[in-house]
């Protein structure tokens, strides 16, 4: 998995100031003092807790989760769970003392891998010019094929959180009406953004969220110049990069925009008068906090549910 984490509450502006030093590669992690952090070694998990790789898909790329099963859970359970989303360059293997924590409580805990991170399928560009008739609604070719991966986009790893919700909603033994979703800095703001666009995510909690957008009012986005510029490149000559210099090059010119325009607490208002979020500042307690936030607030939204039908 990656090897390192970011410091939750990093502003995006320490974060683009991190890559004007040293780039979007290994060395741009490695190299940040009180940005970046080594992620501590996986914790135990508890007796009775039970975990297993699955495979989920997120606009059809197959993509990694680990499911961890709290003691006695079955297929005839009604069991509420919990997406963990990973922070900004992190995998779900980081996040197994919190899932496993969670499932103590009587939770179903599902940690991810983003598409093109950790053991999750990468983003794919054809590298060869092919034919192709839109009278067809499937063909099939051999074509060389180029595949980019730590890609940091907001808009993409939230499509994967909600993918990864629709999952769980699917499996045996999981209430579909109790869902949570958990995320700490980038990813807390992740967690913002979800419960802000759907209404499935029933409690969230956010740990140190980078609160950009907070205060602010709704407008459309108004690219400086610059990024005005870089879009115009994008738009013209991005195609899929060759090298891993290149990848490297284009995943931060990516991110430099994507960061720009990712503004999730302007949306705070729309969160669902029916989701309870929780925001925490990372302090010791705050993964068992965080459990017992989701295992109140989810066994409320059951009782509800029941006496409302």
């Amino acid at each position: 998995s990656y090897p390192y984490r970011r410091v939750p509450g990093t502003s995006p502006q320490a974060l683009l100031e991190a890559m004007d030093r040293t780039g979007i590669d290994d060395a741009w992690v490695s190299h940040l003092p009180g940005v970046f952090w080594r992620a501590p070694a996986a914790g135990n998990i508890a007796a009775g807790v039970t975990s297993r790789d699955i495979t989920c898909f997120s606009e059809g790329v197959k993509s990694h989760g680990t499911l961890f099963l709290p003691p006695g859970f079955a297929a005839g359970s009604s069991a509420p769970a919990v997406v963990l989303a990973p922070d900004w360059g992190d995998t779900a293997a980081t996040l197994t003392a919190q899932a496993a924590e969670f499932a103590t409580r009587g939770l179903v805990a599902m940690t991810i891998d983003y598409r093109a991170w950790g053991k999750s399928g990468a983003f794919i560009y054809i590298a060869d010019q092919i034919r192709w008739d839109d009278r067809l609604r499937f063909s099939q070719h051999t074509s060389k094929v180029r595949l980019r991966r730590k890609r940091l986009l907001p808009e993409a790893q939230i499509i994967d959180i909600r993918n990864a919700i629709t999952y769980l909603q699917g499996e045996p033994g999981v209430d579909a009406a109790r869902i949570g979703v958990w995320g700490a800095g980038v990813a807390g703001a992740h967690v913002v953004a979800t419960a802000a666009t759907d209404a499935r995510v029933k409690a969230a909690v956010a740990v140190k969220a980078i609160d950009a957008g907070k205060g602010l009012e709704r407008r459309s986005f108004a690219p400086t110049p610059a990024q005005q510029a870089a879009m115009v490149k994008l738009a013209r000559t991005g195609q899929a990069p060759a090298t891993d210099a290149a990848a490297a090059a284009m995943n931060d010119e990516e991110t430099r925009l994507a960061l720009a325009e990712y503004l999730p607490f302007r949306l705070i208002d729309q969160v669902s008068k029916d989701t309870t979020m929780l925001y925490l500042d990372g302090g010791a307690t705050s993964t068992g906090d965080a459990g017992a936030f989701f295992a109140k607030t989810l066994q409320a939204t059951s009782n509800t549910t029941s006496s409302g039908q």
